[in-house]
């Protein structure tokens, strides 16, 4: 029998902002179609909670966060105001690089004031070991629609980390006269191997990786279609597959409060739900196959079920370590949100190591109160996370892909406040996890 620890995950958490600067800017704003893109895939891309990341550089005014209404995802922008100075800059949140990477940085920008013809650009001022400053570099400039009807442009660069370099501090910088408004959002950094042109449309939410990409048969000890129980009488989830907490009869403390019990996870005939209660108690699944290197696919929705008290529950699908060594032995959260039915889905990626380096990503114009497929490859060479079947990150520097032994699903409703929080669901419709022939190991 496997002895289950207890996981956690990181998540990055904020603090809602509202300014004033942000109803002017409304107001100023006739809104017309949406533009922009879909992808984005950085820290704090969206801004949805908090500036952290972003703020004024060389010439440019401070800036705040200001809820926009035209882009095809954001809900947010960093706005810096019509008192730039000429040529403004801005700063992005930084990239962690090793020397010889190479990296598109890019996002979506507009800007309104007494000039039409601007340009925008990415750049990057490089650092190494003990923040000693490398050099700088300048992508290309990109002609940027100028207007005081809101039109998102996308600018892009291809960096290359030099040698010595650990971190790219980014910034932007806008070629244009003083007294430009000036707005970013949707910062994407993605390795140049696998960077393209990001969509403007969210890919069909019945798609699935192993259909895509030819998984196979997926193994039966470790996936459940959960088509037992009822709605009227809910079922506990096959024992002879998961474990529930305190072997389904007590509870666990949580991730950071509150408590897992086996009580609030169960089998409605369609899917499994975990139910995260006012007072803290919530649900939580581990499955009893674990394996080093494979494929694991879910089908999923969350939703809040009560008043927002601004205490909300973090649905979470991962993999843990059966050692239960963590960071060293590492952690894939390949679909983790801040609150239930976010618009954006989010993943991170802990490195096995003891520093508790990770990496994130990010993917927005996904209502995830909404069935959506999530997909995820752990092998010898790398790190890959699947949308509807459509790839959305892959990692592979730094020996990210390299925890030294075999883990295990498992599926959490988190309570990062206490006993005040804001009731919700997290629901799986399936779980197929799959063999890589010739490569997995199962245990």
């Amino acid at each position: 029998m496997k002895s289950f620890r207890q996981p956690v995950a990181a998540v990055a958490c904020g603090l809602l902002v509202a300014t004033a600067a942000a109803a002017t800017a409304r107001a100023a704003t006739a809104a017309g179609a949406r533009t922009g893109t879909v992808v984005s895939s950085c820290a704090n891309p969206l801004l949805e909670r908090d500036t952290t990341g972003w703020g004024a550089h060389t010439n440019g005014a401070a800036g705040s966060r200001v809820a926009v209404s035209a882009h095809v995802v954001a809900k947010y922008a960093y706005v810096q105001p019509s008192s730039n100075g000429a040529d403004p800059e801005m700063y992005l949140p930084q990239k962690d690089v090793a020397a010889g990477e190479q990296w598109r940085l890019a996002m979506d920008t507009w800007a309104y004031g007494p000039a039409t013809a601007v340009t925008a650009r990415m750049q990057v001022d490089w650092y190494g070991s003990g923040s000693a400053y490398i050099g700088h570099t300048n992508g290309p400039e990109v002609p940027v629609t100028a207007g005081s009807t809101e039109h998102w442009t996308r600018i892009a660069g291809d960096f290359t980390a030099p040698a010595g370099a650990t971190r790219a501090n980014v910034t932007a910088r806008l070629a244009a006269p003083a007294g430009m408004s000036w707005a970013a959002t949707a910062c994407d950094y993605q390795p140049v191997s696998i960077a393209s042109t990001p969509p403007t449309t969210t890919p069909p939410d019945q798609d699935t990786a192993a259909g895509r990409l030819g998984w196979g048969t997926p193994l039966t000890a470790a996936s459940d279609e959960f088509n037992y129980g009822s709605a009227a009488a809910p079922a506990v989830p096959d024992p002879a597959k998961w474990s529930l907490p305190g072997d389904g009869s007590a509870c666990w403390n949580g991730h950071a409060a509150g408590l897992r019990c086996g009580k609030n996870t169960r089998v409605t005939g369609t899917y499994v739900r975990e139910t995260g209660e006012a007072d803290g108690d919530s649900g939580w699944l581990g499955s009893k196959t674990s394996l080093k290197y494979g494929r694991w696919e879910i089908r999923a929705r969350s939703q809040a079920t009560g008043a927002d008290n601004g205490n909300e529950y973090h649905p979470v699908a991962l993999l843990w370590p059966d050692s239960g060594t963590w960071p060293d032995d590492g952690e894939y959260d390949y679909m983790e949100n801040s609150a239930p039915g976010e618009q954006c889905a989010v993943a991170f990626m802990h490195y096995p190591q003891h520093d508790q380096k990770q990496e994130k990503a990010e993917k927005c114009g996904v209502d995830l109160t909404q069935w959506h497929n999530f997909g995820f490859e752990w092998t010898g060479n790398h790190v890959t996370g699947y949308l509807d079947g459509v790839q959305w990150f892959t990692f592979d520097q730094g020996c990210i892909q390299c925890p030294p032994g075999p883990m295990y699903q498992t599926f959490q409703l988190d309570d990062f406040d206490g006993t005040n929080q804001q009731p919700a669901t997290f629901d799986v419709d399936w779980t197929r996890v799959y063999p890589i022939p010739g490569l997995t190991q199962v245990s």
